[in-house]
């Protein structure tokens, strides 16, 4: 049997709710909506750490963070060892032609911050990436190579990206304009694995959009004449009326990084989602336009298509921006997988609780590779055929252990039915405490063990999900709750105990 081809694409920021067939009410995405029709749309699909590069790692391991040990902490980095074990990695050494366009938040490499050395632009037979964010114009970026790359049109992220995408698809003809140096040519009847990361609809995109002439008018216009129909959140919080935070002060001290100050108000707020859905749509036509190639090249019967995100996004719900909370807005994400073979069932719309470390173990699994003992996750192929598992997960645990940017410490459990948080004392670094985002004085890694070793929550949350989405009633100091806070404390440390012996 051919081993299938693979795409791999990721989005940033990107709630789960921010498509076409996921029910939002404006933005367009006809492409991936198609993909959904004819792949497998997971309804329930959650990241396991609400940030970048964790999360990103997690995608590519099939870990969680307490596994893998990588976050903006202490200049932590995955060495090469580690790395070959990521999907892509284990691809290549079966065979496989590797490609990787966009942005790279994975920090890999045997030296320096994990970005500095060229490990990935060595390991990858076809590089057209960046480390770092990519911006709206990412050849105008430092940090995209300069005049080491094409020079000429187009000049926004998702355009150039669909260049080098559609450069590595077409190995007898070169997508690419402008002045910069050769690209390796795909090898024909090699099967491929191709990464593409956006840094969209992510801030550090959104927020710089200038709507230039020269822009696409997808870019300039579309969408504003119907900003009065973007879905303001339920428990949005506008800054002014902030009279009652979501989290105590001395847990959160509420200071965000000001890229999400256009959360304070509905006139800023809708601003920001009309560039959001833009660049979705931005997304989805290059979907369209990878899948029209794929077809041109007799590619598409053979080749798997994953299209998800790193995480969710704060749109005001609570009086809160941005991430690495664990609340629902956080921690879902938009999943569909497509896979063209006749084993798959097209069109499935499947509620069971997914999670990104289950996606590495699945795309080895589809492509007739056995994960590794290393990976946390589990395949989803018995799903994607059509299958009932009665044992499926009903719980899951995620975490966030970054700290900087005054976010909090904490971990959760969620079940079918609650969830639970709990939140740890932060430990200042008096040598920044001018600094608006403070750093801690604590041990990364200690930290990824040290609840599990006696440290105690400065503070708890209890959600009643089947009654209460929005997560806007804590109950957990309600005395008819407290045998559910116990059972829910009992099996967060089960879990991340077996996390941690795997």
């Amino acid at each position: 049997m051919t081993p299938p081809n693979l795409i791999y694409i990721l989005s940033d920021d990107q709630r789960w709710d921010l498509l076409g067939c996921a029910g939002h009410p404006v933005v367009e995405t006809p492409h991936l909506d198609k993909l959904a029709e004819e792949g497998t749309r997971f309804t329930q699909a959650f990241c396991t750490s609400p940030l970048c590069t964790p999360s990103r790692v997690g995608h590519y391991l099939g870990q969680w963070e307490r596994k893998h040990g990588v976050n903006f902490n202490s200049n932590t980095h995955l060495s090469p060892e580690e790395w070959e074990q990521s999907f892509p990695m284990r691809l290549k050494r079966a065979g496989y032609y590797t490609g990787w366009v966009g942005k790279n938040h994975v920090p890999a490499g045997p030296s320096g911050n994990g970005y500095d050395s060229g490990y990935f632009e060595e390991v990858f037979d076809y590089w057209y990436g960046n480390h770092g964010h990519s911006g709206f114009y990412p050849k105008e970026q430092a940090q995209w190579g300069g005049e080491a790359f094409p020079r000429g049109k187009p000049d926004t992220q998702v355009e150039v990206f669909a260049e080098g995408a559609l450069n590595f698809l077409s190995p007898q003809e070169s997508f690419l304009k402008g002045e910069g140096p050769e690209l390796p040519r795909r090898p024909q009847g090699q099967p491929f694995c191709l990464c593409v990361t956006f840094n969209l609809p992510h801030e550090w995109g959104t927020e710089y959009m200038e709507l230039r002439p020269e822009d696409d008018d997808l870019y300039v216009s579309r969408y504003r004449d119907r900003m009065k129909d973007l879905p303001i959140p339920k428990s949005y919080v506008p800054f002014e009326q902030r009279s009652s935070p979501k989290l105590p002060r001395d847990v959160y001290n509420g200071v965000a990084l000001s890229c999400y100050d256009y959360v304070r108000s509905e006139v800023t707020l809708r601003e920001r989602m009309v560039r959001q859905c833009q660049t979705v749509t931005g997304i989805d036509r290059f979907v369209g336009r990878m899948r029209s190639e794929l077809n041109r090249l007799e590619l598409a019967e053979n080749t798997l298509i994953v299209y998800s995100t790193d995480h969710g996004l704060h749109q005001g719900e609570h009086g809160l921006g941005g991430k690495a909370l664990l609340y629902e807005e956080d921690l879902r994400i938009p999943l569909i997988i497509h896979d063209p073979r006749p084993s798959a069932q097209p069109g499935q719309l499947r509620s069971e609780t997914v999670l990104v470390p289950d996606l590495a173990p699945t795309v080895l699994d589809l492509c007739g590779l056995k994960p590794s003992d290393a990976m946390q996750g589990t395949s989803l192929v018995p799903l994607l055929q059509g299958h009932t598992c009665e044992t499926w997960r009903t719980s899951f645990v995620a975490e966030n252990h970054m700290d900087i940017q005054n976010y909090p410490r904490c971990e959760c459990l969620r079940s079918d039915e609650w969830k639970y948080i709990r939140y740890f004392r932060r430990t200042e670094d008096p040598a920044q405490a001018a600094l608006p985002f403070k750093g801690t004085l604590d041990d990364y890694q200690q930290g990824l063990r040290s609840s599990l070793e006696g440290e105690r929550p400065v503070y708890e949350e209890l959600y009643h999900l089947a009654e209460d989405s929005h997560e806007l009633e804590n109950r957990a100091e309600d005395p008819a709750c407290f045998a559910v806070l116990e059972e829910l404390r009992a099996e967060l440390m089960k879990q991340f105990g077996a996390l941690l012996d795997t």
